[in-house]
Parts: C-alpha cells; sequence; structure tokens
C-alpha cells in the first residue's frame, strides 16, 4: 500500500460506485459513495462518446480534484474479458500460443489484442486474459490525465484480499453481476482457477452451475469462506448454495466489518457489497506475487 490518494472505481447496471483511501493509514478510506444515472455505465463506457459518456468523465474529473488524487484503479469489467486455462507448454510455445490466441478471438485484429499471462496454484497451467484495445479506448478517455491508472480484473480482487487480510486458506469469490457471475479461486496464497457464467434469468442457475464444475475441478474443492459481492449478491448466494458440493463459510460484503475495513461515514443510501470491488482497489495493494507473470501488448506474446 502506497501513501498516495488512490480513488477506487467500479460500477453496477446505473450505477458507478467510488472509494478514496485514507493515505498513511492501514484499512482506512476517507469517502464511500456513488453516482446514480440513468443509463448502463458499462455501455456508455466501452463506446467512449456521447453525453452519456461525458456526464462519466465530469463526475470522475470531480472526485480527482474534490480528493486531490493521484492514482485511479478501476475494475475492468469481466464481460469484455476473454479468460482460459491452459497448459504450460502452450505457454511456452510461441507458435502455439499464437494458435490458441486465434482461436479464442478470430475476428479481431491481433494488433488490437493486449495479451496478460498469470501463474497459478497448479504449475502446469496458465491463466491467459485477453482484452481489446478498442474496448479500452473508452477506459482510457474516461480517466483522462490522472498520473497513474491501472485496470484490474475482477479475479485479481482475490490477491489483494489475502493481502489486506493475511488470509492464507482456500476461498472462493463471486462478482454477482445483473447477467453473469465470476467466479474465482485461491488456494494457499494463488489462484487457483477463474470463470465467467453469463446467464439470461437466474433461475437458470442451478443448472449452469453443475455443468461449469463438471468441466472445471477446481470449482468442485474444498473453500473455507466463500464471498459475494456485486449487483445481485444476496440473491446469488441463496439460489447457488443447495447447489454447491461442500461446506464453508459464506458472505455477503455488505458491512464494513466483514471488508475489514473502517470509513467515517456508518450509513450508506446503498448497497455496499456492490460497492466492495471499489472499496478494496482503494486501499491500493500492489500484488508482485499473484501478479501477470507475462504481460505484451499488440503483436507479440
Amino acid at each position: 500500500m502506497t501513501d498516495d490518494v488512490c480513488l477506487g472505481i467500479c460500477f453496477s447496471d446505473n450505477q458507478l460506485f467510488y472509494s478514496v483511501n485514507q493515505p498513511g493509514t492501514i484499512s482506512s478510506v476517507r469517502h464511500i459513495g456513488a453516482f446514480d444515472f440513468n443509463f448502463d455505465v458499462q455501455q456508455a463506457v466501452v463506446h467512449g462518446d456521447g453525453e452519456s459518456f461525458s456526464g462519466i468523465k465530469n463526475s470522475i474529473r470531480e472526485l480527482k480534484e474534490r480528493f486531490n488524487c493521484r492514482s485511479v484503479r478501476i475494475l475492468s469489467p469481466a464481460t469484455e474479458e476473454c479468460r482460459t486455462l491452459l497448459p504450460r507448454f502452450v505457454y511456452e510455445d510461441t507458435s502455439e500460443r499464437e494458435s490458441h490466441i486465434r482461436t479464442l478471438v478470430p475476428d479481431t485484429d491481433r494488433n488490437k489484442l493486449e495479451i496478460t499471462w498469470y501463474s497459478l496454484s497448479n504449475v502446469d497451467f496458465r491463466l491467459l486474459l485477453i482484452r481489446n484495445s478498442d474496448t479500452l479506448k473508452g477506459f482510457r478517455n474516461l480517466l483522462g490525465s490522472i498520473e497513474q491508472t491501472e485496470y484490474v480484473s475482477d479475479f485479481e480482487l482475490g490477491s489483494e484480499w489475502q493481502q489486506h487480510t493475511n488470509i492464507n486458506g482456500s476461498f472462493l469469490m463471486m462478482h454477482c453481476g445483473r447477467k453473469f457471475i465470476s467466479i474465482s479461486s485461491f488456494l494457499l496464497g494463488k489462484l487457483r482457477g477463474c470463470t465467467l457464467i453469463p446467464f439470461d434469468d437466474a433461475a437458470d442457475l442451478p443448472y449452469l452451475w453443475k455443468l461449469y464444475a463438471s468441466r472445471q475441478s477446481w470449482m468442485r474443492g474444498i473453500h473455507e469462506q466463500v464471498y459475494y459481492f456485486g449487483f445481485n449478491a444476496p440473491e446469488i448466494r441463496d439460489i447457488i448454495t443447495p447447489y454447491r458440493d461442500e461446506t464453508g463459510e459464506q458472505y455477503v460484503m455488505s458491512t464494513l466489518s466483514q471488508m475489514q475495513v473502517t470509513a467515517p461515514e456508518k450509513t450508506y443510501g446503498f448497497r455496499l457489497e456492490r460497492a466492495f470491488p471499489a472499496i478494496l482497489l482503494s486501499l491500493n495493494y500492489k500484488d508482485e506475487q499473484s501478479g501477470p507473470d507475462h504481460a505484451n501488448h499488440h503483436r507479440n506474446s
């Protein structure tokens, strides 16, 4: 954690959530808030222009000026990313890497792809993350001239949670969106696996959970804790729980005490579990152990 004033940002449906850290303190934030809009925030940012985008950009500029923020960390939208676990030999072989990348995103120019590889608890595999640079243009324009900016995937939040709490067992992070759940598993300080489950109707989730778990063994592993956050966190917990073949403590991150964070405000006009990523990002932990082990933008990977 640094002494810079850091602004953490995430969004959910028509709301943008933000948190500003308290430099020089541990696990303390100066302010947590939200902006309500009459449009889908993610779509406005991805498109990167128009009146809606300008409204979001002006709101962030006001926050930067109000709190004198030197850095911004924003949650990258899971639905705009491509993630897959691949054997290590694919990562180590240039031709194999390129073949898999082209198979995963065949309709996008290679020079528009931003590629990042992550180490996993199983050393025989790597996680491949692909982002489209066209999608990121809106985010870059949104943040303007802020000195330091960072785009963080939701599966990286688990590593920051470990630094924040010193937890060192097995746990599951469940980012619950309106039309998706993004799941990441951690074991003994390292990412074990992650996946995204899109859905049209939440009633389909029991079937989808069983289907995805049958294909990804880490979803069937033992987790001592399960953390739910995001738009539909309590509802998703209630739907999924009877179909998870394991026990363990379950938490909806709906209070500051559950987040192990202090703040001047004690009550909020929005559901705190939706702001959890922004709060954690604002604490500005830098994970050197579990971060990307190889990142390469554009052509070479």
